[in-house]
């Protein structure tokens, strides 16, 4: 609460260089309430949109970033007010299809992240973005918000403060519950403090007693770890079962994760042998999955899970590093290259649909060869991007350049002529066959007159002429 105070009070004295904070943490944590706690102890009006909101780009555009270019009046209209605008579940903006029971693609918050980085950085008013996994908000071209916003995480509550909490509020409303039952919902919460209120809440829906057998029909709360606690359960733990449970409820892919552990390794184990021993078993996941890429085997995910999580964990010896982990660097560099992947791959298709060979195989022998060709003459060039039909993009990857290129300008204007020209196929008939021809026409000619040729007065070829 320290450090989001002190970027609050930084307000009072104009526009600090960071107009946003990302509250980060597992759900149930506080991160809303603190936010709504800063807003009551500053002064300050919200604006919200939450989870139930729809969430477009217009949408953020017309509220949050209009709130955020002009000021508010206080109640007495005296002075001006300064605005909170609060963004709740900024990890979860639905700007990709996804299939319902009806079959309706949901594109309801589609343009969200890009309204909201914009808001972030033309904002003359706080805001504040509240998410439960950080890595959801901030992989691929959302690395934009790790510039433009403070991240302040917030860690999972323990079961004694939810306990304390819980006690509160059951003297508030004068519930009767055991300890031992509060405990028991503090530890079935898993630090969601929300999630507990509301469990104690629906026990006391029937009567204002709470006893043990009424937890026992509530069950378990399941919460899915983000990839950055996955990575610190497996580089910081010490036995076989933390790591695995924690990679088994991140529920994502084990090659992903696995381009995690290899990138984050030499952060967080320093010693040779330690790097060795983990390294041994990524690669072993690594040929695990590699099976099952080829043979459609996925019942050796789990075995591949099982070395990266349990495996990496076991092979330290000495105490991690405590290192910052970091976004892989095969992930920055992929989402920087996606536009220059997908002009090769085009460029390869085309090539390879002229040669007859495959877009692999193009990409492997063909590419090099036809680039060096076109290097240094830009008339051959022009004919290959005319013959071709290329693309600026797909002519910039062929010259190791870029669209702006002039020497691409000039070559995509030389290569109008060629993107014109047309092939004329001319069937050659052997010789019985042209006598055969001659013997069919002679006795059309003789059943029916000969008709003047319109085409032939007029200028144009017949389809015989070719």
């Amino acid at each position: 609460m320290t450090q989001l105070r002190a970027w609050g009070s930084a307000w009072e004295h104009g526009i600090p260089e960071q107009r946003g904070v990302i509250l980060a943490g597992p759900a149930g944590c506080g991160k809303t309430s603190a936010a709504l706690a800063l807003a009551g102890e500053m002064g300050w009006e919200v604006v919200e949109l939450n989870a139930s909101d729809a969430r477009s780009g217009p949408v953020i555009e017309g509220v949050a970033l209009r709130a955020g270019l002009f000021e508010g009046f206080a109640a007495d209209g005296a002075a001006p007010r300064t605005k909170l605008i609060l963004l709740d579940e900024a990890d979860n903006l639905y700007e990709r299809p996804e299939q319902s029971t009806s079959k309706v693609k949901d594109f309801s918050d589609r343009g969200g992240r890009k309204a909201v980085m914009r808001t972030l950085r033309e904002t003359r008013q706080p805001v504040i973005l509240t998410v439960n996994d950080l890595y959801a908000l901030t992989k691929g071209s959302g690395g934009a918000f790790r510039r433009l916003a403070q991240t302040i995480k917030f860690q999972q509550l323990p079961a004694a403060i939810i306990r304390e909490v819980l006690n509160t509020v059951a003297v508030a409303e004068s519930i009767e519950i055991e300890p031992a039952v509060v405990q028991r919902l503090a530890e079935n919460a898993h630090g969601d403090l929300r999630g507990a209120i509301n469990d104690l809440q629906s026990l006391a829906e029937g009567g204002l007693t709470v006893d043990d057998e009424q937890v026992d029909a509530l069950g378990v709360r399941d919460r899915k770890a983000e990839m950055f606690a996955t990575l610190r359960a497996i580089f910081e733990g010490d036995d076989y079962d933390g790591p695995r449970k924690a990679v088994f409820d991140l529920h994502e892919p084990p090659g992903e994760i696995a381009t995690w552990v290899s990138d984050n390794l030499p952060l967080t184990y320093r010693q040779p042998n330690d790097l060795e021993r983990a390294y041994s078993r990524v690669a072993h996941a690594d040929v695990l999955l590699a099976r099952t890429r080829r043979q459609q085997n996925f019942s050796l995910w789990g075995y591949a899970s099982e070395l990266l999580s349990s495996g990496v964990a076991l092979s330290r010896r000495h105490h991690p590093s405590g290192a910052r982990l970091q976004f892989p660097s095969w992930i920055r560099k992929m989402g920087a290259s996606r536009g220059t992947r997908a002009a090769r791959d085009s460029l390869a298709a085309k090539v390879g649909a002229a040669v007859h060979i495959s877009k692999r195989q193009a990409k492997l022998e063909q590419l090099a060869v036809v680039a060096s060709s076109c290097h240094g003459n830009a008339k051959y060039a022009a004919r290959i991007a005319g013959k071709l039909e290329l693309t600026e993009a797909e002519l910039a990857q062929l010259l190791s350049t870029n669209t702006k290129d002039s020497a691409v300008k000039a070559v995509m204007k030389a290569s109008q002529e060629f993107r014109q020209e047309r092939d004329v196929v001319t069937l050659k008939m052997p010789p019985s066959t042209k006598k055969t021809a001659r013997t069919a026409e002679a006795k059309v000619e003789e059943v029916e007159p000969a008709k003047p040729d319109v085409a032939a007065d007029k200028g144009q070829k017949s389809l015989f002429d070719f």
